[in-house]
């Protein structure tokens, strides 16, 4: 079975990267509900190393699949779609291309609530950006994947055949 360690490694980066985006963020706007993150993702880090290290450490199959599917599951909604797609996508990268792109404030305003601020730190921008292409990159290393393998019942060729 193909190692899951690229995955894991961006994945685990992705939520580093959106950890010290939002620390930064509360700093530098006095906002300290943006420390919220933490609570997600420390917890996701801890999930996602652990399933990788049991899938790397055990040779029952059945554990493996287990684990390769907690694994595949919490970098698909959390790494992936909620902090690369939603966060990064959303949040930064269509925000600063509609604002520098010259749409009006009054728009934008519309389209991101209160507590989202209009670019105006380049630094907090482009960690924002970077959660959107660690999560990228986190979703192409899972498709590269041989996922199909894993939800067959065996590995065993002759049990695939029906001999």
């Amino acid at each position: 079975m193909k190692t899951i360690k690229m995955p894991m490694l961006w994945s685990v980066g992705t939520m580093i990267m959106t950890l010290m985006h939002h620390l930064y963020g509360a700093k530098i706007y006095d906002e300290p509900f943006r420390l919220h993150v933490a609570l997600f993702a420390i917890p996701v880090i801890v999930v996602l190393l652990t399933t990788y290290s049991r899938y790397e450490k055990t040779a029952n199959i059945v554990l493996k699949k287990i684990f390769f599917v907690i694994f595949l599951f919490v970098s698909i909604f959390c790494s992936v779609a909620g902090i690369g797609i939603y966060e990064g996508g959303y949040n930064h990268v269509i925000k600063n291309i509609l604002y520098f792109g010259g749409i009006s404030t009054e728009i934008l305003d519309q389209i991101y609530p209160s507590v989202y601020e209009l670019p105006n730190d380049f630094i907090f921008e482009l960690t924002g950006i970077a959660q959107f292409v660690t999560g990228l990159m986190c979703g192409i290393e899972i498709l590269r994947l041989p996922i199909r393998r894993w939800f067959e019942l065996s590995n065993d060729p002759a049990w695939r055949k029906g001999e």
